[in-house]
């Protein structure tokens, strides 16, 4: 019975996965038929990444420098994007650091801004950025240069979650598709958490996976570096939900001894990550950075952004003047009433419209540049005639042919696992599909914005790497058959991901 039941969540998982998928393919494509020349972009981007990832899987060997060489990839492309182009820290991002440098100070006159109070979990990245700027001195810079760093530290994390359950050459390829993806070095330059938070979060994901079993250091190590990851930026909620539907699908489908043992330690990465966050959240208070702690004292304020059909789940100026400035006594009372008379209007039509304004806004649109390049002339030369604004709009459609390429592949892994199951063991992809499924359907319900989907995307572009490396083995398989071969046994790439994700056909 219990086998049954972890077979349907997995299968369950896969088809949301899959589900979400095609809705977002439909909607990134439906996008980029609406950029009129820009289109060429996209088409360039979505087939020169894909003939990269053909060459990828056909030629790349197997190297000891490779992880060195991928992080200096990465870390060189955004100290690229740093120096070049800068940016200024606007609306939260400079509150926060206006607050980091106060506190580097020790004066705590951030307190009285109401921000630290309604949104006091903001004070762990603050303190961060305050430690830093007590280090290096108040200014951009090491905070930009630390930023580089994290970013590098996530492409290594990939290739090596990646190495898990595909051949070497696909988890080269997978961990290089990511690093020439050009969204995340948009915001290279941005003073935001989403880059400390996701290394945090996808360290925690690789020491839970870095062996078949788990042991009771690395269990402890990653429920803490998830915690910390919840710190810099509150995900936990949704990231821990995944995570335990991934567990309770492992232990349901488990074969052999040990199961005890490792629900036990999967069990104890949770009292350690829930143990963590309570002292981190002592922490905050204890020292005097705020009183509040890491509370948030208007949890609702997503939901009135998240439930506003008009506005399609985004920020709008309507709401934020009517709620989110009232007085902290009256705004959750308020924001309460404002949620609870949204849900009943909308009715059956309603939500759907609402989520498939919400997918195109969040994952179906352009990335929003005015974060990394809003301080910049648009109207300035930059390439032969083209002006600034111009280059910009290009690669965001050339990034969109990428974002489209790392989707369609990642459907065709999660098709594939949908139909022959996901493997034995660990059961990655199974968690990599949760991941997905659980970020997706989370901002159905609250505020969208492009850059939100920043997380998520190194959970696409592992799961584009087996897509792409089946379609490759189906692909020459056929070319077999068409060559009057008779054996079609996959060769040793092929039983290594075979082995690793689930039988055979």
């Amino acid at each position: 019975m219990k086998g049954k039941l972890g077979w349907l969540g997995e299968k369950l998982c896969l088809g949301f996965g899959l589900l979400f998928s095609g809705v977002v393919l439909v909607q990134t494509f439906l996008t980029a038929c609406r950029g009129g020349g820009y289109v060429l972009f996209f088409a360039a981007g979505a087939l020169g990444m894909g003939a990269l990832v053909l060459l990828g899987l056909r030629f790349l060997k197997p190297a000891k420098a490779y992880p060195l060489a991928l992080c200096s990839l990465r870390f060189l492309i955004a100290l690229g994007v740093i120096l070049v182009f800068g940016a200024q820290p606007v609306q939260d991002f400079k509150t926060m650091y206006d607050a980091a440098c106060q506190m580097a100070r020790g004066s705590g006159d951030y307190l009285q801004n109401e921000y630290f109070y309604n949104w006091a979990y903001q004070t762990g990245f603050t303190a961060y950025e305050a430690l830093v700027i007590r280090l290096f001195g108040e200014g951009l810079l090491p905070l930009q240069l630390l930023n580089a760093l994290w970013m590098a530290g996530t492409g290594c994390l990939v290739y090596g979650i990646a190495r898990r359950f595909l051949p070497e050459t696909g988890a080269m390829t997978a961990s290089l598709l990511y690093a020439l993806y050009p969204a995340p070095y948009f915001l290279a330059a941005v003073l935001t958490n989403q880059h400390i938070a996701v290394f945090f979060y996808y360290l925690g994901f690789w020491l839970l996976v870095r062996r078949e079993r788990l042991s009771p250091l690395r269990g402890v190590l990653a429920g803490v570096c998830l915690s910390l990851g919840n710190v810099m930026r509150p995900l936990g909620a949704v990231i821990v939900l995944a995570l335990l539907c991934w567990a309770a699908v492992r232990m349901l489908r488990w074969k052999g001894p040990g199961v005890l043992r490792e629900g036990g330690l999967l069990l104890a990465a949770a009292v350690a990550y829930y143990a963590s966050g309570e002292l981190f959240n002592w922490l905050v208070r204890a020292t005097g950075l705020n009183p509040e702690g890491l509370a948030n004292h208007l949890p609702l304020w997503k939901f009135v952004l998240g439930f506003n059909l008009e506005s399609g789940g985004a920020w709008n100026q309507a709401d934020y003047d009517a709620y989110y400035l009232l007085p902290r006594e009256e705004a959750p009372a308020a924001m309460r009433a404002a949620v609870g008379e949204r849900l009943s209007s909308l009715g059956f039509s309603g939500f759907l419209e609402l989520f498939w304004k919400k997918s195109q806004t969040m994952w179906g649109s352009l990335e929003y540049l005015y974060w990394g390049f809003g301080h910049l002339d648009g109207s300035v030369q930059a390439l032969g005639g083209l002006t600034l604004s111009q280059c910009l709009n290009a690669l965001n459609y050339f990034d969109l042919g990428v974002f489209f390429l790392a989707f369609f592949l990642a459907a065709a892994a999660l098709l594939l696992w949908l139909r022959r199951g996901a493997g034995e063991g660990l059961r990655l992809p199974v968690m990599l599909s949760f991941l997905l499924c659980g970020y997706y359907a989370v901002h159905l319900l609250i505020e969208v914005q492009s850059r939100y989907r920043y997380f998520l995307m190194p959970v696409v572009f592992l799961l584009a790497g087996a897509g792409a490396q089946q379609l490759l083995r189906c692909w020459q398989g056929r070319s077999s058959r068409g060559a009057g071969q008779k054996n079609t046994a996959p060769g040793r790439e092929g039983r290594h991901f075979l082995e690793k994700t689930g039988k055979g056909p």
